[in-house]
């Protein structure tokens, strides 16, 4: 268990592990109809799952050494005022944006690059190194990216993928690129976890006394894909793919016991994964 040393109800949260400061700010919820989960599945078979799904959208920091490294960046002004609150809760937390030395982007879906870009078009982050999978970049940059393993309509895709393209053209000069098998700094490294998106990417985190497993999408929600990982969301890219990183991804964290932390599970985002009859369960921390 990671010491809790602040739960703030102006929205972060602070622990400690060893040397190293952890913070888990949140970014606001956001409400998602619940056609967005489960793509296919008769409705009956939810059972009492809700009819919209509250994501909330948390942000790790981490503070070690001379970094101050985050991990994704937030809707931005797009969602406001339910989400786009990272500024805000950052700054309550003692964080300036200029502080910030590093942003590792799990993936490069809005709701996880937004913020890197106000309105206007200025950088949120202007002094940090963005850190994005090659494999992420390459996709999304694509003149003919393939939708076709997705049940997204394509038309959607289409208008996100010209939406990240052009955030990402606005990053050019401070992106850095990498490969799954590179160790991005001291103590964390990346794993690819693709299906999501093509570069979508976990992280373990090994620089404090207790090591854990930035699980980014691998679940929205902490209830119905744990219980049924295959029914995956309309935001997967490869929908089987994703179901099955999925599944592979649970069990193996279910069989570790280790710490993890989720960008959409209910906050400040840690908790354990536990196996569950046929499926898994979220235990928070």
């Amino acid at each position: 268990m990671l010491p809790l040393m602040m739960n703030h109800p102006a929205g972060f949260a602070v622990f400690r592990s060893g040397k190293m400061e952890i913070f888990s700010v949140t970014d606001g919820e956001v409400i998602y109809e619940d056609r967005c989960f489960a793509p296919g599945i008769p409705r009956a078979l939810l059972g009492n799952s809700p009819r919209h799904f509250i994501l909330p959208h948390n942000i790790l920091v981490l503070r070690f050494s001379n970094r101050v490294v985050m991990f994704d960046a937030g809707n931005g002004y797009y969602t406001a005022p339910e989400a786009g609150q990272l500024q805000y809760h950052l700054h309550a937390a003692g964080i300036t944006p200029e502080s910030i030395t590093d942003i590792i982007l799990t993936h490069a879906h809005p709701d996880h690059i937004n913020g890197l870009v106000g309105t206007g078009e200025r950088l949120m982050f202007p002094g940090a190194r963005i850190h994005l999978s090659q494999a992420e970049y390459d996709f999304w940059m694509s003149d003919a990216p393939d939708f076709s393993k997705s049940k997204n309509t394509v038309a959607n895709l289409l208008q996100t993928q010209q939406h990240i393209k052009g955030i990402l053209r606005l990053l050019d000069n401070q992106l850095h690129l990498f490969n799954s098998t590179d160790a991005l700094m001291e103590g964390i490294r990346p794993l690819a976890a693709p299906g999501h998106t093509p570069g979508h990417t976990l992280f373990a985190i090994n620089t404090g006394e207790e090591p854990f497993i930035h699980m980014a999408d691998t679940c929205h929600e902490d209830e119905l894909l744990f219980r049924h990982p295959d029914w995956g969301t309309i935001f997967d890219i490869d929908f089987e793919q994703a179901a099955q990183t999925r599944r592979n991804t649970l069990q193996e964290l279910a069989d570790s016991g280790q710490l993890v932390f989720g960008y959409h599970l209910p906050a400040p985002g840690f908790g354990r994964v536990i196996p569950e009859g046929d499926g898994f369960a979220w235990k928070p921390q």
